[in-house]
């Protein structure tokens, strides 16, 4: 593998230095949101808001069920229809996947089939899934498929916290066009009724953001013992890359390249007139970032899951989300951060899982998103894919979507329910 990229590296040494990933052909790229379309869920009795006002149900499109999953994924776009409707595309030829974990049955149900007519697929695991029970057994399962199913597993041993990464790879060899896909979510239901964030991008293996991919395969697959190892070959393999990176899409690959990806962040932020994040987790650098530009006035939304709201109010860790991480983020609206709550529901463990900031920069708006939460740990120990991007058209659909979750689906601190009580 390792010749091949050098290899692949050496056939391009002739291009020219690239501006924008629109400079090479193919190029497209295609924002899709999971926004599930679920059932309206009433409370059995009427429930208190804070401010008094009686509340009869959760809010739809919000609070969904694992009956709502059928409806939500087969909607053209839904992010699960468009990974499918890849796999099951006669040029598929070969598949990589990086996930925490895998246990989708429509998309394992895709592979299969593509498997069976062939197409070579690999996938890097984490050693210990959170969101599966039996393990990786679906992906271990697709090896039932046919011969040419490989697996990986990586992470939480020898410095390296999660294998976090989100990224599903779709002809990586290929001269002419590679497609890749990176997320918010996981190989879960989180293509369906997590809210989550998703990028479906067509590019030229000539440019640095596909080699820059192939580097992260390689890595992970032959270099992802230790953090030390996987560093070192990323920044290798990066160096070899002969074209600059383009300027509206940029990326970072943790471990390695954390500290210049928050230093990235926090350049845009601080410049930014308006900061709109969401996220699931939050500590170390990110609350000591919020505080610092809530100390010089910024405009700093905030979207983020209603596990963090009751973990604050009942003092206790609830869903994903821990009363000690509760009681940093929440004392932050003294300070002015303006603040809304996602009120998914936790026992199933269905979330807000979207992961990324709008910067209001003016003329040069940006986004950053990726696979990891907003913590410590994303940005140093965990495999994790981090980017930048600067397409106007790409950062309006964001910004859409930020405004969408805003104005009509997170509630606001005074609208929430007195008790955590589920429909």
């Amino acid at each position: 593998m390792k010749q091949l990229f050098l290899g692949t590296a050496l056939a391009f040494m002739s291009t020219a230095h690239a501006a924008k990933m629109s400079d090479f052909s193919p190029y497209n790229i295609e924002v899709l949101f999971t926004n599930p379309v679920c059932a309206e869920y009433k409370y059995d009795r009427p429930v208190l808001a804070e401010d008094g006002t009686t509340l009869t149900a959760k809010p739809k499109d919000v609070y969904c069920k694992s009956g709502d999953l059928e409806a939500s994924g087969e909607r053209s776009i839904s992010p699960q229809y468009r990974l499918i409707e890849w796999t099951n595309d006669p040029k598929t030829k070969e598949l990589f996947l990086a996930y925490l974990s895998f246990s989708n049955k429509p998309v394992a149900d895709a592979l299969c089939a593509a498997v069976k007519r062939g197409v070579k697929l690999t996938l890097v695991l984490d050693s210990a899934p959170e969101e599966d029970a039996n393990g990786n057994s679906m992906a271990e399962g697709l090896k039932k498929c046919g011969a040419n199913v490989t697996t990986h597993y990586r992470g939480q041993r020898n410095g390296l916290g999660y294998a976090h990464n989100k990224i599903f790879m779709v002809n990586p060899e290929d001269k002419k066009e590679v497609r890749v896909v990176f997320s918010s979510g996981n190989m879960s239901t989180g293509t369906v009724i997590h809210h989550e964030n998703w990028s479906f991008v067509t590019a030229s293996p000539k440019t640095h953001f596909v080699q820059a991919h192939l580097c992260v395969r390689e890595g992970m697959i032959n270099h992802g013992d230790s953090k030390k190892e996987f560093s070192a070959f990323m920044a290798a393999c990066r160096k070899a890359i002969p074209n600059a990176e383009e300027t509206d899409l940029q990326t970072f690959f943790v471990p390695g390249e954390g500290k210049q990806a928050f230093a990235a962040l926090r350049d845009l932020a601080l410049k930014s007139k308006r900061v709109e994040a969401t996220a699931h987790r939050f500590s170390g650098d990110f609350i000591r970032l919020f505080t610092e530009l809530l100390s010089k006035g910024q405009d700093v939304r905030l979207i983020t899951d209603d596990d963090m709201y009751w973990s604050w109010k009942l003092r206790e860790d609830t869903g994903r989300n821990t009363r000690i991480e509760a009681f940093k983020v929440l004392p932050l609206r003294d300070a002015g951060l303006k603040m809304k709550f996602m009120e998914t529901n936790h026992p199933q463990f269905m979330l807000q899982h979207n992961k990324f900031m709008v910067f209001d920069l003016g003329a040069e708006d940006a986004v950053f998103t990726g696979a990891g939460n907003f913590t410590s740990a994303a940005f140093n120990q965990n495999f994790e894919n981090f980017y930048i991007l600067r397409d106007p058209e790409v950062v309006k659909a964001f910004q859409a979507q930020y405004d969408r979750m805003w104005n009509k689906l997170a509630t606001p601190v005074e609208k929430m329910p007195r008790q955590n009580i589920l429909p």
